[in-house]
């Protein structure tokens, strides 16, 4: 009987220690992140700090071995060749990270051909302190996406969203795009933040189908099109942002519902500085409209419109142009310099005038430190928001990028470069100054913490089926030979550990 009783307690020992062993190697596979360190092209002979140390294109070509889930790409200061798209299908948490702390001259630049750094179906991809030349950014399907501190120049579009939810864009630069900077297509809660856009052949922002779009602080300049474009979405928040030297409008909002506009500058549109149509519960407050070729702002076939606390100045045509419109006010508003009326309204259901309530406070806030909730003359209460209505808080940006002098964006770099203009793809590590937010970066994301959860429960799961299979096998042999009853007890719970491993 002691016998047994020891080689029992030895079998119970070996079962403790596999399980031990299981567990530790399920809790780092379920926890950890694999950092894969991306060598430039040039200069050539960077030493890495760990491994695996590849060009960004040796990962590309064994991307299902390394473009996987919980991955971090962490870009050396260089220029990297690539000679076809990043690309990242179906996976979990995935970085890529250039110089979030800029104390190099990190660059990630794209020239010569047309690719993407591409994510489909994706959860939780966070792109942070890189710059990227010729090549577009593409989210389709995915998920609480950051885009931070990161400049693309000079692709057809520079960032893409279709089919996301939760995308965060800040502190980021586009700029020279051959279409449209920025598209958003059925997308949910967007918010875009201290950004700039210049120089681009059509929209500044494109907005089609999207629901809760917060921009602040934000400066478009030099459109072919249309400074901000939105048609069909619902709960859009624009504040505190500028936008300069149109093509055709400065903000269009078509066929949209629920829109907010405050402490806006619209300067120079070659038609309307604000053109809305076919759109209910829109608010402009507190914003300035200069230098139009056309209307200053237009309402047209539109219901429950409100233009409260603004200026509008210098206009071609109407100050204010309302037509086939119900519920349209106009309140402590000062239109100036008209080409033709200050206030022009044909098939209204409301007076043709300014209102001016005396108990009108229009403490409008100056741009460079515009931070408050707007008043709210005009409750938005749509349908589709729900108890969602759009939000006030914008101090998640607590500083706004210059938009007193385009020229002098933080974000421009010298033309001249010591870089040659290479023969394929590049991509170059750039320093892309602070605008006074803290990087959002954050690896360990809420869904692993929950898959680590889920690994501790199964884990001890798999325990108590090992220790009943174990107490099984003693049962079943405890009448049979000592060696047996040995080897089961002291080899069978490895063998189970090694399988389920």
């Amino acid at each position: 009987m002691y016998l047994y009783s020891s080689r029992m307690n030895v079998g119970i020992l070996s079962l403790v220690l596999c399980l031990t062993l299981l567990v530790s190697s399920t809790g780092a596979a379920s926890g950890s992140q694999q950092v894969n360190y991306v060598t430039p092209t040039s200069p050539a002979g960077i030493s890495c700090p760990g491994q695996p140390c590849l060009t960004l294109d040796q990962y590309i070509t064994s991307s299902s071995t390394y473009i996987i889930s919980n991955t971090v790409f962490k870009l050396l200061p260089g220029i990297h060749v690539i000679t076809r798209s990043f690309v990242a299908r179906n996976i979990e948490c995935i970085t890529l990270e250039g110089d979030t702390e800029r104390k190099s001259n990190p660059q990630v630049q794209i020239s010569s051909a047309r690719y993407l750094l591409q994510f489909i179906d994706t959860v939780d991809v966070y792109i942070v302190g890189i710059e990227l030349k010729n090549v577009g950014i593409s989210f389709e399907g995915t998920e609480n996406v950051t885009l931070h501190q990161v400049v693309v120049d000079g692709p057809r579009t520079a960032v893409s969203l279709l089919n996301t939810i939760d995308t965060n864009i800040s502190c980021c630069s586009l700029k020279n795009t051959g279409w449209t900077a920025l598209t958003l297509q059925n997308t949910h809660n967007t918010r875009i933040c201290n950004t700039t856009v210049n120089n681009t052949r059509w929209n500044g922002f494109d907005l089609l189908n999207s629901s809760k779009t917060e921009i602040l602080h934000t400066f478009i300049n030099s459109t072919g099109w249309n400074g901000i474009e939105l048609r069909q979405t619902n709960c859009t928040f624009i504040s505190c942002s500028t936008v300069n030297s149109t093509g055709w409008n400065g903000i269009e909002i078509f066929n949209a519902s629920t829109t907010k506009v405050t402490d806006i500058l619209v300067n120079e549109t070659r038609r309307n500085g604000i053109e809305i149509r076919q759109a209910n519960f829109t608010v402009i407050y507190c914003s300035t409209v200069n230098s139009t070729g056309w209307n200053g702002i237009e309402i047209f076939n539109s219901s429950q419109t409100t233009v409260n606390c603004s200026l509008v100045n210098e206009t071609g045509w109407n100050g204010i142009e309302i037509r086939n419109s119900t519920q349209a006010r106009v309140i402590g508003t000062n239109i100036t310099n008209t080409g033709r009326s200050r206030l022009d309204c044909r098939y209204t259901d409301t007076p043709c005038t300014v209102e001016t309530p005396p108990n009108l406070n229009c403490s409008c806030k100056n741009k460079d430190a515009c931070c408050s909730a707007p008043l709210n003359l005009l409750t938005l209460q749509s349908p589709e928001c729900g108890d969602e209505t759009i939000s006030d808080d914008i101090v998640t940006c607590s500083k706004q990028v210059n938009i007193t002098t385009p020229t002098s964006s933080v974000y421009e770099r010298s033309q001249s470069s010591t870089y040659p203009t290479p023969m394929m793809s590049v991509i170059q590590v750039t320093p892309v100054p602070s605008v006074g937010i803290p990087s959002p970066i954050n690896y360990s994301s809420h869904r692993n913490v929950i898959l680590g959860v889920s690994g501790s429960v199964a884990t001890v799961m798999l325990g108590f089926i090992i220790v009943a299979i174990v107490a099984w096998i003693y049962r079943k042999n405890r009448n049979k030979g000592k060696s047996k009853l040995t080897w089961h007890l002291f080899i069978s719970p490895c063998f189970m550990t090694r399988c389920f491993r």
